[in-house]
This record gives structure tokens, C-alpha cells and sequence, in this order.
């Protein structure tokens, strides 16, 4: 997906969310808003809005003398979700299809965006999750591909998303022990996107193989990603992409493999889906015209 006009203002309004974060002084704040207007204004439009994002966050740590913008941020809301946690996973075990319910789990967890504009209450949004229609549901596509998968690849997208993407792993693996799960990573600190030092040490990697994209963008690109990244992407009997920069970059693959899970958080993304924001969407990417 490429950038667009309104993108262009996203990032220089997540800019400004950023010297709030940080709690930047005035000298500070206006360093890092010139030079993510300079970063932004060179921008190449053809590029997907992760791209550009991997050029502004590494110009705007800089600037702030930071290596990881959200570091504090992500432990916070890692907490959170380690709380609810237990509950969601009640919530899925008393499910008449335990595996759908913990797909729903894992998409609601995809509220925890630091990048968006609109902040959703993450408690809220877990409550009502089992009750909420999806305005795309492939859900079923997933388990019938799941019953003869050997390899199962989860994309990972924000920190505490990856503790219901978990639930959603460990469910997997009760059904389809059988089945390898592999659960990948980005390759640094952006935005307040998973890392190795966030998913290893939880029980996540009770369940899967935790694997370093090597990608350094908020958003899977198969281009950037590692060779071992690459073939384990390749050899998958199924894909399941976390979140709107998975989507945004992958978004023309037409894979038949390849399953979105994400709520639509961003304009520029309902007009690429059709749907609006706030949607709720397990999405098999071949269904989307390209």
C-alpha cells in the first residue's frame, strides 16, 4: 500500500505524540518536529507508510537521545495484558470453538497502537470482543488449512498484541499438536512494534519457534527480511499477519496462504479495504483485488 497525503500528517502528528511521551522540554520538542518535517517532506509517496516510518522514528531517537522511544510504554502495557491475560484465556477454553475464540482474542489485542491517531480502551475492547461482528471473517478459511498445516508462521506486530497471539499459539498447538508454530519479530526497536527483547522470557515461546525478521520497519517486508526469515515464510502452510503495518505492506500479495488479523485504525486503510474505521477484520489476502 503506498503512502498517501493524509499518512504524510499521521506521521508528523505520531511525531508530536512522541514529545509527549518523552516529556520533551520546548527546545527539545521543536528539534525533533523540524527534523521530522525535514524527514517526512523527503518522503518518497510510492513507498508503504511502515518505509517511511523506518525513516522518521531512527531521525527522531536521534534527536532525543533515545535508542527506544517506547521502551517504558511497552512494559506498561505488556502488564496490562499479562493481567487480562488469564481471563481471555477462560473466555477461550469455555468456547464452543476454542481456536476461533482465540483467533477473536489475538485481534483484539491489535489495539495496542501507539502509531494511530485514535486510542482505544484495551480492557473494553477485550470485554467485547466475543460479541462483536467482524466485517470480514475468513476465520473458517484458517481452520481448514490448519488441519493439514505442518507450519504455521504468526507475524507479530505490537508489544502485549504478542500476549494474546500467544493465547491464540498455545490454542494451536492443544488442537494441532502436530503443527510447528514459528513466531516472528521485528529486527529493532520502532514505534512500540515486538522485539526479541520483548517476546523471549514469557511463555510465548512455550509454543513457538521466536524468530528475528530481521525486518526494521513497522511493517513485514519480505525484501528486508533475513534469509532464514524468507524460507521460513516461503515453506509456511499458513501465514497469520498481525496488525495494520503487516497489512500495509503486504497488502498486493494475493496469497492464498496469507490471513490479515487486525482492526482498520486509519482512513487510508478503510479505503483500501472498503471497510470502515473500527472494523474488526480476519482477512485471507487473496480476496483483496490487487
Amino acid at each position: 500500500m503506498k503512502m498517501q497525503p493524509e499518512c504524510m500528517l499521521c506521521l508528523y502528528n505520531q511525531s508530536l505524540r512522541v514529545t509527549k511521551v518523552l516529556e520533551c522540554g520546548r527546545d527539545c520538542a521543536e528539534s525533533i518536529m523540524h527534523e521530522a518535517a525535514r524527514v517526512i517532506s523527503c518522503v518518497d509517496m510510492d513507498a508503504t507508510p511502515p518505509e517511511a516510518a523506518a525513516l522518521l522514528y531512527p531521525a527522531i531517537a536521534e534527536v532525543a537521545g533515545v535508542s527506544d522511544i517506547y521502551a517504558a510504554k511497552k512494559v506498561e502495557s505488556t502488564d496490562r495484558a499479562m493481567k487480562i491475560a488469564p481471563l481471555m484465556r477462560e473466555r477461550i477454553e469455555e468456547s464452543a470453538n476454542p481456536v476461533e475464540a482465540a483467533i477473536k482474542v489475538s485481534v483484539a489485542g491489535n489495539v495496542l497502537d501507539f502509531a494511530t491517531e485514535k486510542i482505544y480502551d484495551f480492557e473494553e475492547e477485550c470485554e467485547k470482543i466475543f460479541e462483536s461482528d467482524f466485517s470480514v471473517y475468513h476465520g473458517k478459511e484458517i481452520l481448514k488449512r490448519l488441519e493439514n498445516a505442518k507450519r504455521v508462521l504468526i507475524i507479530g506486530d505490537n508489544s502485549a498484541e504478542h500476549i494474546f497471539d500467544a493465547l491464540l499459539a498455545e490454542r494451536i498447538s492443544i488442537d494441532y499438536p502436530e503443527t510447528k508454530i514459528s513466531y516472528a519479530v521485528r529486527g529493532r526497536a520502532i514505534i512500540n512494534d515486538v522485539t526479541m527483547a520483548e517476546a523471549t522470557g514469557t511463555w510465548l515461546e512455550s509454543y513457538c519457534e521466536i524468530v528475528d525478521s530481521g525486518v526494521d520497519t513497522p511493517g513485514f517486508l519480505y525484501e528486508r527480511a533475513t534469509e532464514e526469515m524468507r524460507e521460513l515464510f516461503d515453506e509456511a502452510d499458513l501465514i497469520l499477519s498481525k496488525g495494520m503495518g503487516n497489512f500495509e505492506c503486504m497488502d498486493t500479495m494475493a496469497d492464498e496462504r496469507l490471513f490479515f488479523l487486525f482492526k482498520i485504525k486509519c482512513p487510508v486503510v478503510a479505503r483500501r479495504t472498503g471497510y470502515a474505521e473500527g472494523s474488526l477484520m480476519v482477512l485471507c489476502s487473496d480476496s483483496l483485488a490487487v
